[in-house]
């Protein structure tokens, strides 16, 4: 080899190392820009949060006025994020009261706050855990909603194919305002804008109240200004009822097999506390009980190899003697929740609250309920 190329060669692999190094510096500045400017943002919300408990508290309307108009920013962004027309998001969200500069609507909630108040309601609902849930739906949203399966065909070559089979219901998730009270002590609402602990103990508060409004609703709901309850009569599930004066195994193996085979691996089962205890004293053929413990924590229990969630908003004073419940077994994922814009917060009126010094608050959301495909749901009836 000559000098001259040896030299060559030496520069330029000098030239890519340097470079290399420029190249691998650039990505640390990124990463740590990335940490920064999380941070940076992580200590923005905390601070929002800060200021909103105190103007809870202190009924500062500049300052709930200002920081609504920080968490409606906020709001836009994310819809235009989500490929939504800015003027119509603030046409419609104006028109429904989810967002505003005013306060006559209600202090909007920040978004770490309602975060927060959802994810609990998440683990205080069962529905939530077994649904289809679509956070931030549109205005309204038509659901894919066929009565049945498609259908396939065989076709000869050159045959014109026939359409599906399935028949179609006309299903609009809407979304309906659900609100929850709740009353605190002065020091409670002051202590939150500091203490991250006392944060928590109130916004599990407000997820307590609105979840519990959510299951009766999902469960029993009529659609009239509240959603659709998958007991309603949105949808006409499969159903059999209790043969004899008590439940037995043979009663539970026609609830699973009312639903079609395509189903059964997808279908979870919900009960009441009434009907929970019936099913842990049924045994199968071989002596074996059919209700079975989760492995783990936080794991459902099963029932007959398929998980169970215990929903006592399913009534247990059914029938005649006002004695019976029923247990359903379907695919609840086609039941679908809608939840629609963020949370706000408003004074409610308690007569008591001045003499005692504490402040009652209203938490307000809008959210929807759908079930849909009516043979993918099976009850039995008559329990006991």
């Amino acid at each position: 080899m000559k000098v001259k190329d040896y030299m060559g060669q030496m520069v330029s692999a000098e030239v890519e190392a340097q470079l290399k190094e420029i190249q691998k510096q650039e990505a640390k500045n990124l990463v740590n820009g990335a940490h920064v400017s999380k941070a940076n943002a992580d200590k923005e919300e905390k601070d929002l949060t800060r200021r909103w408990y105190k103007a809870l508290l202190t009924k500062n309307e500049t300052e709930q006025r200002a920081i609504n108009e920080i968490i409606a920013k906020q709001h836009e962004d994310a819809a235009v994020e989500r490929g939504e027309d800015l003027a119509e998001y603030r046409a419609k969200a104006q028109t429904e009261g989810v967002i505003g500069s005013g306060t006559a609507g209600g202090i909007l909630v920040p978004t770490t706050v309602a975060d927060s108040i959802i994810s609990k309601m998440h683990y205080i609902s069962p529905l939530r855990q077994v649904a289809t849930v679509i956070d931030n739906m549109p205005a309204s949203l038509q659901l894919p909603s066929e009565n049945t399966m498609a259908t396939a065909y065989w076709v000869n070559e050159g045959a014109p194919i026939t359409e599906s089979g399935e028949v179609f219901d006309p299903n609009l998730l809407q979304p309906h305002k659900a609100a929850g009270l709740d009353s605190f002590t002065s020091e409670v609402i002051a202590d939150a804008a500091t203490n991250p602990s006392i944060q928590n103990y109130v916004e599990s508060r407000f997820a307590i109240a609105l979840a519990l409004l959510e299951n009766s609703a999902f469960v029993n709901g009529d659609g009239s200004n509240k959603p659709f309850g998958f007991r309603s009569s949105a949808i006409t599930p499969n159903s059999v009822a209790q043969a004899g004066a008590s439940l037995a195994y043979t009663d539970v193996t026609a609830l699973k097999y009312s639903l079609a085979t395509a189903y059964r691996q997808m279908a979870v089962y919900l009960v009441s506390s009434a009907a929970a205890q019936a099913l842990e004293n049924v045994r199968d053929n071989y002596g074996r009980p059919i209700w079975r413990e989760g492995l783990a924590e936080g794991q459902p229990d099963k029932l007959l190899g398929r998980p169970v969630f215990i929903v006592d908003e399913i009534p247990a004073n059914l029938g005649g003697g006002s004695n019976t419940t029923e247990i359903w077994y379907g695919v609840f994922k086609n039941y679908f929740i809608g939840d629609r814009g963020g949370l706000r917060v408003d004074y409610g009126t308690n007569g008591s609250d001045f003499a005692n010094d504490k402040i009652s608050l209203r938490v307000i959301k809008r959210v929807g309920g759908q079930p849909v495909i009516g043979e993918s749901f099976s009850k039995l009836t008559a329990v006991k």
